[in-house]
Order: C-alpha cells, then sequence, then structure tokens
C-alpha cells in the first residue's frame, strides 16, 4: 500500500517536471519566432507608411496645383472684365452711345418675330409670350457665347486660318484657357441681358405653374444648346487645318447662320423643313426645340433628344478636330507670320 503510494507520488513528480521543460523550452522558442516576425511586420509596416505618405504628397500636390490654376483662371477672367469695363467708361458719351446702339440691334433682331405673334395671337401652336420665352432663350444662349468668346473661341478657324495657332504653343497656359479667358462681361453682355429681361417678362405672363425642378431644366437645356453651337463650329473648323486660307471664316458663317435661323418657331413647319433644321442643320436645337421641352409640350422620349444629339456632335467634332491638328503638326501653315496675322 505505502509502495503503491510512493510510486504514483513519483510518477506524479515525473509528470509534473516534464510539463514544466516543455513549458520552459516553449518560453524559450516563442521569444525568437515572435522577435522574427515583428521585425518583418515592422518592415512591412514602414513601406506601406512610406507609400500611403507617398500617395498623400501627390494628392495634397495635385489638389494644390488645381486650386491655384483655378485662382490663376479666375484672375485672368478679371483682367479681361477690367479692361473691358475700362474700355468702356473712358467716355460717357462713348458707352451711352454703345450701350443704345446694342439694346437697339437686339431689340430689331426679334421684333418682327414677336410682332407677327402678337398680331395673330401666336405662331405654330405658340401662344404670344411662348414665342417671346422661346426667343429670349436663343438671346441668352447666343448672348453668353458672344461674352464667353472674346479670344474667337468661338470660331477657331480664325485662329487656325490666321496661323495664329502657333503663338499658343509657347504660351504658359492651357489651350482651353487661352480661348476661355477673353470675356467681354460689358461690350458683349447685351444680349444675354436683354434675353434674360425677356425671359422674366415671358415667364411672368405665363398661365401654367411652373416646377420646383423648371430652374433646373432650363439651366440644362441652355447649356446643352451652347454645347451644340460650340460643337458645330469646331466640328467645321477643323477643315481649316487642311484649307486654312478657304475655311478661315467658316465658323463665324456657320454660327452666325444658326444664330439668324433660330428665331423662327417651327411648330407649323412641315416635316421636311423642321427635320433639317433639327439634324444636319441644327439651328432648331437652340432655341424652339428645347422651349417647346421645357414649356411641356414634347413626350418624355423627345426630351433627351438634344442632349443625346450635343453628346453625339461633340465626340464627332472632338475626333475630327483632333485628327486636324495632328495634321497641322506635320505639315503646318503657309500664312504663319512673326506678328500672328494673315501673310
Amino acid at each position: 500500500m505505502d509502495k503503491t503510494k510512493e510510486q504514483n507520488f513519483q510518477e506524479s513528480v515525473r509528470l509534473k517536471s516534464a510539463h514544466v521543460k516543455e513549458t520552459a523550452s516553449a518560453e524559450k522558442s516563442v521569444p525568437a519566432g515572435y522577435e522574427a516576425f515583428q521585425e518583418e511586420y515592422a518592415v512591412d509596416n514602414d513601406k506601406v507608411f512610406q507609400k500611403t505618405q507617398s500617395c498623400l504628397r501627390k494628392k495634397h500636390s495635385r489638389q494644390k496645383k488645381k486650386a491655384s490654376g483655378i485662382r490663376r483662371y479666375f484672375r485672368l477672367l478679371g483682367i479681361y472684365a477690367r479692361m473691358d469695363l475700362a474700355s468702356l467708361t473712358r467716355d460717357a458719351k462713348f458707352m451711352a452711345i454703345v450701350l443704345t446702339a446694342d439694346i437697339v440691334s437686339n431689340i430689331s433682331t426679334i421684333s418682327g418675330i414677336f410682332l407677327l405673334a402678337w398680331k395673330f395671337g401666336g405662331i405654330g401652336g405658340m401662344d404670344r409670350f411662348e414665342v417671346l420665352f422661346m426667343l429670349a432663350y436663343g438671346n441668352i444662349v447666343m448672348g453668353f457665347l458672344n461674352m464667353m468668346g472674346g479670344c474667337n473661341a468661338l470660331f477657331p478657324s480664325r485662329i487656325i486660318g490666321r496661323g495664329q495657332w502657333e503663338h499658343m504653343f509657347i504660351m504658359p497656359l492651357p489651350y482651353a484657357v487661352q480661348l476661355t479667358v477673353g470675356i467681354f462681361p460689358f461690350t458683349g453682355s447685351s444680349s444675354l441681358i436683354s434675353g434674360i429681361a425677356m425671359l422674366a417678362m415671358a415667364i411672368c405672363h405665363m398661365e401654367a405653374a411652373l416646377p420646383w425642378w423648371w430652374p433646373g431644366m432650363l439651366l440644362f437645356q441652355l447649356i446643352v444648346s451652347m454645347a451644340i453651337v460650340t460643337a458645330a463650329s469646331y466640328l467645321f473648323s477643323s477643315l481649316a487645318f487642311y484649307a486654312p486660307i478657304q475655311c478661315e471664316e467658316i465658323a463665324s458663317t456657320v454660327v452666325y447662320s444658326c444664330d439668324h435661323a433660330k428665331s423662327f418657331p417651327l411648330s407649323g413647319m412641315p416635316p421636311y423643313i423642321r427635320c433639317p433644321l433639327l439634324t444636319i442643320f441644327p439651328a432648331g436645337l437652340l432655341a424652339w426645340f428645347p422651349s417647346m421641352i421645357l414649356l411641356g409640350k414634347t413626350t418624355t422620349l423627345q426630351n433627351f433628344y438634344p442632349a443625346v444629339f450635343a453628346l453625339f456632335l461633340s465626340l464627332i467634332a472632338a475626333y475630327f478636330f483632333r485628327k486636324g491638328f495632328r495634321y497641322y503638326v506635320k505639315k503646318g501653315i503657309n500664312r504663319y507670320s512673326a506678328g500672328g496675322h494673315r501673310s
């Protein structure tokens, strides 16, 4: 009995000592592996931290450059605006003559259509003030483009045909900035201001109540119409890369033709007249069709047509303009002169 108890006690002591030895050996081996793992993890973590810091610095640098570019762009717009104001206010008599002439000119361009609408109570299913709304819409579209197109941004064929494109290569500004900073908010905004005034008058006399989202739709349609005019101008201006002398004024011909034809309501026109003015020669998309959308006289599917057409025309214009520019870079132009004018 005593012998059995002694054997059991010795066996328990042996098992405990074996467990202690295994625990000690485990404690000795774990720190070495853990330290290696910790060192490797620290190296990887440092690499990740450095890469993250580099990405953040690059992102911050891009944001800083973008913000600086935007500030510089608006400063350039301010410089042009101050020069435009200085040219207008240099003489009170000159300023009065210019403003009066612009107002009379803008009124005369739309008075014929509006007087016909007033005489007959409307044209082609549009009442008097709906016709006035259409005319005001067209004035706003062309007025804004004329105000922003001081550096021939709306007539790139002039820049190409006159050999002025090379001068833009050495300017420390992107092409888009060089073309759009030539703003004339005082001497070139008469059409825009008169259009806004007529638009407000037409809206005040409309019988239907306008929904809350209508101003947003108006702004969207205005942008689409401006995009159509600009895309058409650049599409035809791509020909000036190949024939600079013959196509120098092709952009002005396209834009002015659209400007003159936009004022006619197409509601009462037959399809063989209306369809070309909405596709091949998109003058109907500058005032009449957007006005019909805003007045709720079109179907839901028709409401998307101007935006789809503007996107399609812009893609085509971008493709052919880039193609012409690549040709221009290789061949150059024979009208180049040091002064940047016609040779």
